[in-house]
């Protein structure tokens, strides 16, 4: 695994060696898609209960980073961090209301939550910019070259992912996973479940916040995209194909297919003329992953490196 990360690691730092400049944004900005992924499947995955409004904290983040950079210009170092936090008080206080609530509930009521806020943007468009959202400037920019805003996603990505990755793996990870697998038996062992929902929710919000603050200072613009229904759909497609509860998986496929959607499957549809669009496309992969692959990509991949290494070992 050790030599796997290595590597892993080596590829990261050659891309812009590899990848022309103009696609190499496109890759930048799939590795903070990347950790809007896992940040909502440490929130699903590991505890069962799903959130469909995950973009309200991505557009808070973003929101927050914007009005503070235009209104007293601080370091940008500065203005992502705030930006997470901001969205964790807010996660903090959906959660507390709405995280008592059983079965269907939770999820519809947070999936009415991106039509309000995006809501709250156009009533106070001289604050938020409206439909066209505003810009913060160059200068406030994450870097003044490709190369360098490349450099800064990567490393705010593996920072994420492997804080994300503790926490799962730790023993506030474990009463998530007791939670998500029964959560009535879990309350019979003295777990304050609805506690540790809501300690999930808030870091999950934490670094969805982090992770709209960065995409406003990487493309140096908001706007009422960071709150859409599709995002949030991208968002699903990418954590159910690699695999709830695995964080790596929703990694590896967020980064794939926000390329495939923003770069790959265009250009493959238009040279080969095909009458649908890259949605389509992504759906029906999401479809049969569901039918032949129900526990996602990353669970299949770690089912047949298990065999193998059964094979190889009797051998």
């Amino acid at each position: 695994m050790r030599l796997i990360l290595i590597l892993f690691a080596v590829i990261l730092f050659l891309i812009p060696f590899i990848v022309p400049e103009g696609y190499l944004y496109i890759v930048g900005l799939s590795f903070l898609f990347a950790i809007a992924v896992a940040s909502w499947d440490l929130m699903v995955g590991y505890t069962g209960k799903v959130n469909l409004g995950h973009t309200v904290f991505i557009g808070i983040g973003g929101y927050t980073a914007a009005v503070l950079q235009r209104a007293l210009n601080p370091p940008v170092y500065l203005t992502i961090p705030i930006g997470g936090l901001v969205a964790s008080v807010l996660g903090f206080l959906i959660g507390l209301i709405t995280l008592r609530l059983r079965g269907y509930y939770f999820a519809l009521v947070t999936a009415i939550l991106p039509l309000v806020f995006m809501q709250t943007v156009f009533i106070w468009s001289d604050i938020f910019g409206g439909e066209e959202g505003f810009s913060i400037g160059v200068e406030n920019a994450l870097s003044q070259t490709t190369v360098g805003k490349y450099y800064i996603t990567t490393i705010l990505m593996l920072a994420s992912i492997s804080v994300m990755i503790y926490i799962v793996d730790s023993k506030l990870g474990v009463k998530f996973k007791a939670i998500r697998e029964d959560e009535d038996l879990a309350e019979s062992l003295g777990i304050d479940t609805t506690k540790y929902k809501i300690i999930a929710f808030v870091i999950s919000s934490f670094f969805a916040g982090i992770t709209g603050s960065a995409i406003v200072h990487y493309r140096i613009t908001v706007g009422p995209d960071l709150y859409d229904v599709p995002l949030m759909l991208l968002i699903i497609l990418s954590a159910v194909i690699g695999g709830l509860g695995t964080i790596y998986g929703p990694v590896l496929c967020g980064v794939l297919i926000y390329l495939s959607k923003n770069w790959w499957l265009k250009e493959i549809i238009e040279l080969a003329g095909l009458p649908v669009n890259d949605e389509i496309i992504l759906y029906s992969i999401l479809i049969l992953v569901g039918i032949f692959l129900p526990g996602g990509i990353f669970e299949a991949l770690k089912r047949s490196t298990t065999k193998l290494k059964n094979i190889l070992g009797k051998r």
